[in-house]
């Protein structure tokens, strides 16, 4: 949905947004991990109610950061 006050605001599908059962798929581990972990602390979150979700393009940034090697 466009923001009809600020039409050069961006629409956010919902397939850019994930779950946290979703980041922790990708990422192989627990759901609790992701809520306890410094590690993926520092990946933005966007609290929607009582839901948490994650932009994939911050993910795959983190993903990206934390390669062996890390990043470019």
């Amino acid at each position: 949905m466009v923001n009809k006050t600020n039409p050069k605001t961006n629409q956010i599908g919902s397939d850019l947004l994930i779950t946290r059962q979703e980041l922790s798929q990708m990422c192989h581990c627990g759901v609790s991990s992701i809520d306890s972990s410094d590690t993926y602390a520092s990946i933005p979150r966007v609290r929607i109610g009582r839901h948490t979700f994650f932009l994939r393009d911050d993910v795959m940034r983190f993903i990206l950061a934390h390669r062996e090697g890390g990043a470019e």
